[in-house]
């Protein structure tokens, strides 16, 4: 008996909007990316206040982030790691050379060659 290609259409759905072939189900066209669901819009209540920012932040000084002509810049730190190498090596050379002056790049009308017909 022959094999029914049909049933591999079973539990499977289009997508309304590119006509994508995808699982029952799927929240998300793997096609286009539309929203098939509306899930992801379902209203949730606001956690309350006290929950919404944990207690164990630091204070941020709001001055220390001004542009202000009278700020002064604050003194950062940062912890350092043994696991930072140095990196040795390239051919790369970023150091700057005094230029020679302008160099005339048109040849004096003497010496061009001559004209070339193809």
């Amino acid at each position: 008996m022959a094999k029914d290609n049909l049933k591999l259409f079973v539990n499977k759905s289009t997508c309304s909007a590119c006509g994508c072939i995808d699982s029952i189900g799927s929240f998300r066209c793997t096609g286009c990316g539309s929203f098939h669901s509306n899930t992801h819009l379902i209203d949730r209540e606001a956690p309350p206040p006290e929950d919404r920012y944990p207690d164990d932040l630091p204070a941020v000084d709001p001055s220390a982030y001004s542009i202000g002509p009278n700020q002064k810049i604050l003194e950062e730190s940062f912890e350092q790691s043994d696991d930072v190498t140095t990196w040795n090596g390239g051919s790369t050379d970023f150091s700057f050379q005094e230029d020679e002056g302008v160099k005339n790049l048109v040849a004096p009308k003497g010496d061009s060659p001559p004209p070339e017909e193809l």
